[in-house]
């Protein structure tokens, strides 16, 4: 799925637009049979540099509901894989993440 954008000093936001795979997932398509629908014309998406993205607005009617509904999903679902990437993380008190933290420090250029 695409991620959410990354820019400093900006809070992240969702993308208006998903990859094939991640458009796929939410219309429980497999990416093969959406790709065939999109080149046939037969789905609405949006081809930028040889790559299909499709918009939360379209995903939104073919599903039968919101953008803010669909934008909502959305979000929780980056939150979950966030959650997911960091659930075996080690864990430190503050005492030993300060340490952890500083020996980090010593090592930067």
């Amino acid at each position: 799925m695409v991620p959410p954008v990354d820019d400093p000093g900006r809070d992240e936001m969702i993308p208006l637009t998903l990859d094939l795979e991640a458009s796929a997932s939410i219309l429980g398509y497999e990416p093969e049979v959406l790709l065939h629908s999109l080149e046939r014309g037969e789905i609405r998406g949006i081809k930028l540099d040889g790559q299909w993205r499709m918009s939360v607005f379209v995903l939104a009617e073919i599903l039968g509901t919101s953008v803010e509904s669909l934008l909502e999903f959305l979000e929780d679902y980056f939150l979950a894989e966030k959650i997911e990437e960091v659930r075996d993380d080690e864990f430190f008190e503050p005492e030993e993440g300060r340490k952890v933290y500083e020996s980090f420090l010593k090592e930067a250029p």
